[in-house]
Formats: C-alpha cells, sequence, structure tokens
C-alpha cells in the first residue's frame, strides 16, 4: 500500500508543470562614451534619459515582482570626446553609476593599451561583473586579472543563470591588448558553456558577446549549450529575436539593441531548470525625458568641464566653418570620409590616400562647425599622451601594390575611401568587378613606380601590430606631425566649409553605395 502511494506522489510531480520564474534583462550595446545624445539628435539617446528609462522599466517590473539585471555587451569606451576626460575613467564611472551589473569588454574598451586599460580598472574599481572569458593577459596585468572574470554566476530564486562573456579576436583591434591575446570566441565558448552546464550546475547559460551579429550566428549553430545570446559590436538595431537553428534543432535567440544608446533593449525571461523562454521583447526608444536623472546629468557636466580642462574650453568652442551636410542625408556618412581622405593627402603633400569609413563615424558635422564637432567626428585615439588623437603617416607604395589594393576594394566590397586617383571599372556577367587603367594625376599606374600615401594612424599601426610584413608593403612609414582633426580643420577652412554636393556619392569607392551599376563606369576621383 505504501509502495502504491509512493508511486503515485512521484506520478504527480513529475507530471506538474516545472516551475517557472520570471527574469527582466534591460540589455544595450557600442554606446561609445555618447555622454550627452545620439549622432546628430539632441533631443535622443544620453546617459541620463537612459537611466530614467532603466529606473522606470526596472520598477514597473519589480511591481510585479519580477527581478531586473542589466547588462551591456560591450564597447562603452572609445567614440567620442568625453572619452578622454580622466582619460577614460569617467566612461567606466559612468557604467558605475548606471547601475549595470554585467558588461563584456569590447574592442574599443582596449584601444588605450593594456598598460592603461590596467590602470583604469585599478583606479575604477568596476561594479559590475567584467567579462572575458576569452581574453588573456600576462600576470603583471594584476587588475584586469582580478576584475575581468569569464562568467558571472547569477542565482534566481534556485535557478542558476551563468552569463558567459566574449569579445572579439579580429586581428584589426586585438594587436592593442599587447602582452596578451584573444582566443578565439566560438572555441572558448565551447569549453566554457559546457563546463558551466555539466559540471557547474547552470539550468541557463546567456552568452554575452562582442563579436557581431554574423558572428553571433555562427556561435549559436556551434556551441548548442547556450540558451540565448546578447550581441554587440555590429551595432544591429535588432527589433525582434532572430532565432538560429544550433545542433540537434535547438533554437537559440540573439539579441542586439543598435548603437549610441537610442534604444534599450527589453527581455522577460521564463527561466527554468530546462532553459528559458522568451515571454517578450521590445527595443524601447530613448528619447529626451520630462525627468532625465539629476545625478548623471551632473556627472555628464562635469565630464565636460574635464574635457575643457585637457583641451582648453575657448579652443573647442572656435569656429571652423560651416557644414551644410543635411543630418538625414543616408550616404553622408561616405561623403565624410572621402572628404577626411582628400583631407590628409593635401595635408602632407600625397598623391594618393586611403581612409577607412568606420574610421570617421556616423557623427559628421552638420550645422556651424567647431573643434569640438570636429573631435566628435572623427574621435579616435590609442595613446592618451596624443591628446588631438590620430596623426596622419605618410609612406612610398608600389604601384603593384596599388593595383591589387583596388581590384580587391572592388571585389570584396571594402569601405574603403580613395583620394586621388580615377579609373575605369565594369561588373562581369558574372558578377564580379573588373578594374584597368588605374590613373594618378591622369597618367596610368607604373607597377615598378613607387607613389606617395597618406594613411591614418590606425591603419598604419593597426597594419604594424598584425604583421610586421606591412613594413614590405609600406616603404619608409613615418608618422607626419599633422593630425587627421588638423587636417580636416585645415581644409574646410580653405574650403569654406562642406556640403552634400562635396562629391558625386555613386563614385565612392564603397560597393555598398553603388547601387546597381550600369555597364561601364569611370570613377571620377576628387582631385585638388
Amino acid at each position: 500500500m505504501m509502495k502504491s502511494v509512493m508511486t503515485m506522489m512521484v506520478v504527480l510531480l513529475v507530471s506538474l508543470p516545472t516551475q517557472a520564474e520570471l527574469l527582466q534583462i534591460l540589455h544595450t550595446n557600442d554606446i561609445h562614451s555618447y555622454f550627452d545624445h545620439t549622432d546628430h539628435e539632441e533631443d535622443r539617446g544620453g546617459f541620463a534619459n537612459l537611466k530614467t528609462v532603466m529606473d522606470r522599466e526596472e520598477a514597473m517590473a519589480y511591481e510585479d515582482g519580477v527581478e531586473t539585471l542589466r547588462v551591456d555587451a560591450g564597447d562603452f569606451m572609445e567614440g567620442t570626446i568625453f572619452y578622454m576626460a580622466d582619460y577614460g575613467r569617467k566612461s567606466f564611472d559612468m557604467h558605475n553609476m548606471m547601475g549595470y551589473d554585467i558588461a563584456v569588454v569590447g574592442n574599443h574598451d582596449y584601444l588605450m593599451g593594456t598598460d592603461d586599460l590596467n590602470s583604469i580598472v585599478g583606479d575604477v574599481n568596476p561594479e559590475f561583473a567584467y567579462l572575458g572569458a576569452n581574453v588573456k593577459v600576462d600576470k603583471r596585468f594584476k587588475h584586469i586579472q582580478k576584475h575581468m572574470i569569464p562568467y558571472k554566476m547569477v542565482n534566481h530564486n534556485g535557478i542558476k543563470v551563468a552569463f558567459l562573456g566574449l569579445t572579439t579576436n579580429d586581428l584589426l583591434y586585438s594587436w592593442r591588448l599587447y602582452d596578451g591575446k584573444i582566443e578565439k570566441p566560438v572555441k572558448v565558448a565551447k569549453k566554457w558553456a559546457k563546463k558551466l552546464k555539466e559540471e557547474m550546475g547552470a539550468d541557463v547559460v546567456i552568452a554575452v558577446t562582442h563579436i557581431g551579429f554574423s558572428k553571433d550566428k555562427k556561435l549559436a549553430k556551434k556551441v548548442p549549450e547556450i540558451d540565448l545570446i546578447i550581441g554587440g559590436h555590429s551595432h544591429d538595431a535588432l527589433f525582434e529575436p532572430y532565432w538560429q537553428k544550433s545542433k540537434g534543432g535547438k533554437r537559440i535567440p540573439i539579441v542586439q539593441a543598435g548603437h549610441h544608446a537610442e534604444y534599450l533593449g527589453k527581455l522577460l525571461l521564463d527561466v527554468t531548470k530546462k532553459g528559458l523562454e522568451i515571454k517578450n521583447y521590445e527595443l524601447v526608444p530613448v528619447h529626451t525625458q520630462a525627468n532625465p536623472d539629476r545625478d548623471i546629468a551632473e556627472f555628464v557636466e562635469e565630464s565636460m568641464d574635464k574635457v575643457n580642462q585637457i583641451f582648453g574650453e575657448d579652443n573647442l568652442n572656435h569656429f571652423v566653418a560651416q557644414s551644410y551636410i543635411s543630418p538625414d542625408n543616408e550616404k553622408g556618412k561616405s561623403m565624410w570620409s572621402h572628404f577626411t581622405a582628400d583631407a590628409m593627402r593635401e595635408a602632407v603633400d600625397c598623391q594618393i590616400s586611403i581612409q577607412q569609413e568606420n574610421m570617421s563615424g556616423p557623427n559628421f558635422p552638420i550645422g556651424e562647425i567647431n573643434r569640438f564637432k570636429i573631435f566628435q567626428a572623427h574621435p579616435r585615439w590609442f595613446d592618451f599622451s596624443d591628446r588631438d588623437g590620430w596623426h596622419v603617416y605618410r609612406a612610398q607604395v608600389n604601384g603593384f601594390v596599388l593595383q591589387a589594393v583596388f581590384r580587391a576594394v572592388m571585389n570584396l566590397g571594402l569601405p574603403l575611401n580613395i583620394s586621388g586617383i580615377t579609373f575605369d571599372w565594369w561588373k562581369t556577367p558574372w558578377g564580379s568587378y573588373w578594374v584597368k587603367k588605374i590613373r594618378i594625376n591622369g597618367k596610368r599606374i607604373n607597377p615598378f613606380k613607387k607613389y606617395t600615401i597618406a594613411l591614418p594612424e590606425g591603419i598604419v599601426r593597426g597594419g604594424y601590430g598584425i604583421s610586421p610584413l606591412v613594413g614590405l608593403l609600406l616603404q619608409k612609414s613615418h608618422k607626419t606631425p599633422v593630425t587627421v582633426v588638423k587636417a580636416i580643420e585645415d581644409k574646410l577652412v580653405r574650403e569654406k566649409g562642406v556640403g552634400d554636393d562635396y562629391i558625386e556619392f555613386s563614385n565612392q569607392m564603397n560597393l555598398k553605395s553603388l547601387g546597381n551599376p550600369i555597364d561601364r563606369v569611370t570613377f571620377e576621383g576628387r582631385e585638388r
């Protein structure tokens, strides 16, 4: 009799639904020290507004008995002049004040170099779990070793939720983490996700990544132990979860919240011993609030004071020229990047120059341009000692190298802007692009001749950081005393401003802006 009763009790217990626990996750990514507002929109973004939205969403969830975690998927450092306030420390302080529980390191979060990052982390003492499972540094960087951890285990009403942090190992950036290395995210994820579930008792594994949407999809395919990916790096605003099928047919959701605090991601999860279910997901727009957080607003003003101490308030407010670029011009970013390429070439008297679009970013100046806006349009620093940002480098390149570069650019669709060159090209029936008659100053390029080329510091130092073989391509390379922002300012003064008609966009060396070309097109580079 007793045995029958026990059997019935077991059957009843097994048949009962698994106890679920609701958990809210508020997430951001790629804020890039946009302390005050996002690109060209003073009523959107900004940390004071973001904090108000975060607090509101958390309070509403609390009334329903739902716990909230605040998560950031990386790149909260370099990206605007506010990054220079206290040399990176204010950006870390801001993250502490925002109440983040968890953040993964992004590639723009260590561009100051391992030594400075170690000092910053030691001075600021992050109050959030700072994740980087695939980041390895020498033991002499004791502050990084102390504060940067592989994962954070959260016990949510008896359910163990593990947050695993992964960052990009792209060579374009990882060279700045000297005396260390960044391992392949998928390889590390396989090891840790399995360990977290099989050895450490995690019921749910959430990957907080800074590897980009396309690589998030590959991660989900190869690591079925992951239950959810909160991503960053590619600046994608995913208005609904993207479901990626993994090994064994498991569907893993991927979310990402755009960039520059334009949106706050809001996830409502049912977490159980068997995994998770998304009950609701949305991207909440961050607009100017009736009551922006006062403490954060004061901190933004304090940070601006620190910026003024470094650069000089009068210096930053110095009027340079007028911009007639339309703020809603989708091709403004490409146009501004080409303007920058022209400015560098002219500043150091080279025959050609190359600029990478993402090195300028989308915050091109509109309206009255002062020096503050120029910094915001080219907010790039490696070493804090180089107060005025990247310098222009001058080098010599053999003609056959240039020919190879241009053909690669056309066929790979690389977002490069090239100044000082014209050439003919057309699309083949097979979808590839054929380039011929490359000309410099109206003359066909000579494969055996050396040409002078201007490059931003990021391309040159990044190239050397990736491989010393770059020295064979860039001969007699040297750092000029001219900074990129100075080159831009001087050109703005000469041109008496800049507008939408600066260059014909369809002629950009950027396949993303070429559209559907006709049979034959001549690229008309802007030569002055």
